[in-house]
Formats: structure tokens, sequence, C-alpha cells
């Protein structure tokens, strides 16, 4: 069984419900139809339901088995709000969510915040910054957390002679420059997601142009290993090392050569932390396009609940795959 059907299996376990803002877009309406049909999950269209039943009708879709929120049962909203007003989780006040509830992405939000569904994926039709704004608003973060981010799981079908390689990378969703705290809260967030989803142990490399010093103590390389020095001191429970090249830390031969002490990660690194979100979208990217490889995610890490932003260039496959993903992330919560 390869990594996807456990995915798939793990959700069906124990069921969870998923959010759908973009209600008409047609990607997410049949992968929408296939994940309640094969138990992957429960749906939730959230939209005009008119609009929805037509835009289904037209591309042959079956909804019946289907619930669909209307943005306009001002009755619903006004309990969800009341829900959220007392709730001690609660971001903003109700005035401020009640102006923004008209729109299906803050709906869905509000939904999740106040337990109406586990989780929300959104991405095709909404920017990053969207979204992130709607959720950090609605939502909010997990106690503790620094910083949201985006962990991309890459699947390699072959990585130098190693069958089906897992490689979790962050974070390219969020933080363009990260700060030293926010970085290693980056790590230890993504070693933790990487583990809930693939079932394997993080080995998390700290990337850089530099290994161990050998491009000197510029800021760059400075900044990435204060921030590796604070994520092994708040979480040495985790293998995390750094500062790497990226050669440094996936190949063995390599790893073994530049590091010159001992080190669990060197050469064997499954979770990169770049130094920037320009960083993370070119290595990503160019490993994603110039290999055997399926992409998954970005997972978002540091929200309260669990949110799944998507490529706006997901086909209907993928979106059924991310789904997927999301009610395992979400049986975690």
């Amino acid at each position: 069984m390869g990594f996807i059907e456990t995915i798939y299996e793990k959700a069906k376990s124990n069921v969870k419900t998923i959010a759908i803002p973009e209600s008409t877009n047609e990607i997410m309406l049949r992968a929408s139809a296939r994940v309640q049909q094969d138990g992957i999950g429960r749906i939730v269209l959230i939209g005009d339901p008119e609009k929805i039943h037509a835009k289904a009708d037209s591309i042959g879709v079956d909804l019946s088995e289907i619930k669909i929120v209307d943005t306009a049962n001002q009755a619903y909203i006004n309990g969800l709000l009341d829900a959220y007003e007392n709730s001690q989780k609660k971001v903003m006040g109700r005035k401020f969510v009640a102006k923004r509830v008209s729109d299906p992405l803050y709906l869905a939000c509000l939904m999740e915040a106040v337990g109406e569904v586990d989780c929300t994926m959104a991405g095709i039709d909404t920017t990053t910054y969207e979204f992130v704004l709607a959720a950090n608003s609605i939502i909010g973060m997990a106690p503790g957390c620094v910083t949201a981010s985006g962990l991309q799981i890459l699947e390699l079908e072959e990585f130098q002679g190693e069958k089906d390689k897992f490689i979790g990378i962050s974070d390219g969703a969020i933080n363009v420059e990260p700060t030293v705290e926010q970085h290693a809260g980056i790590a230890i967030a993504s070693c933790d997601t990487f583990l809930a989803i693939t079932g394997i142990e993080a080995k998390c490399a700290f990337l850089s142009y530099s290994t161990d010093g050998s491009g000197g103590m510029s800021a760059p390389v400075k900044k990435v290993r204060d921030a590796v020095a604070l994520a092994q001191q708040l979480r040495p429970d985790l293998a995390i090392d750094g500062e790497f090249q990226f050669d440094a830390a996936m190949l063995p031969a390599v790893g073994e050569k530049k590091v010159k002490r001992p080190s669990k990660v060197a050469g064997h690194a499954n979770v990169l932390i770049t130094p920037d979100a320009s960083g993370c979208n070119i290595c990503g990217k160019a490993i994603q396009f110039t290999s055997k490889c399926k992409s998954f995610g970005p997972l978002y890490q540091g929200f309260r609940l669990p949110i799944l932003d998507c490529s706006r260039g997901m086909d209907e496959a993928l979106a059924y795959d991310n789904m997927a993903l999301l009610c395992v992330q979400a049986q975690a919560v």
C-alpha cells in the first residue's frame, strides 16, 4: 500500500468534516463529491445553494449527499455568531466577524472556530494572503505558536536510489523573511506535522549556502545558526540540525564528508527548512517539476485548527488527495 493509500485509510477510520467555501469551482465540486462518496470525509459546501446546484448540474456532479450552507441564512449565522461570542477562544469581536461572514471563506472559518466543521480547504480561487487573513482573524493561532507556516510534502518516486522518498519543505507560504524565533518555530511545527502525516520520524535540516560555517559567518548564516540553536533548545526531543547545504542535508556520502561531527540529520534529512520564502518556493518547485514527484499541501501549521491552502493550478486528483491529507491532519487536533 502506497503513501496516499494509507492516508485514505486513515481518513476513513475517523471521518472528519471539511468546509469548502469555493463551492462553485468545478475542481472542488468534483473532488468533494468523490471524497463524500468514498467515505474519506464529510463535505460542507458554503455559498448560494442555487448557484452551487446550477454549477453541479452543469458538470454532472451529484450533491444529494452533501450538506450546503447558505450564506444568506441569517438565523443560522446568528447562532454561529452567538457561539463564537461566548467562546473563550474567540479572536475578534462579534461586529468584526458579522461584517465578513457573507464571504464564504470567512463563514467557513467561523464554522470551524465553533466546531461545526473540523477543517477548511480553499486556494484555487483564493489567494494565500486572503486565506491566512481570514483564518488568523477568526480561528486564531495555536497557544504558544510564534507564527503560522506551510509545509509542502513531496513524494519522490526515487531519490539517489532510495524508493518512495518523502521530503517536507517549509516555509514558502507565509513567512517571507522569518525572524530567528519564527524560523525555529517553523522547524518545530514542520517536524510535528511531518510525523503526524507520514508516520516517519522527522530529521530536520536548516538549509543554507553554508555547511557548518564553510561559507563564513555572514549575517544570513548566523541567523540560521541561531535559529537551529533555539529550535534545539526548545525541542531537544527532535532531530534538528544545520546549517547545511542541500547536498550535505540529503546525501549520506556528502553529509559524512562535509559534517565533521556526529549528526542524525546530515545526509539523512527529510524535513528541509529554507532561509526564506523565496528559497522554499524555488527549492520546492525545482524538486517537484524536475523529478517524478507528487506534491501535497501546503498543510498550514500554527493555527489553532487545521486549514489547507491548495495551489491555484491544482487538478481534481490532487484536490481529492489534499482533502484526505487535511482530514488526517484534523484527526490529530
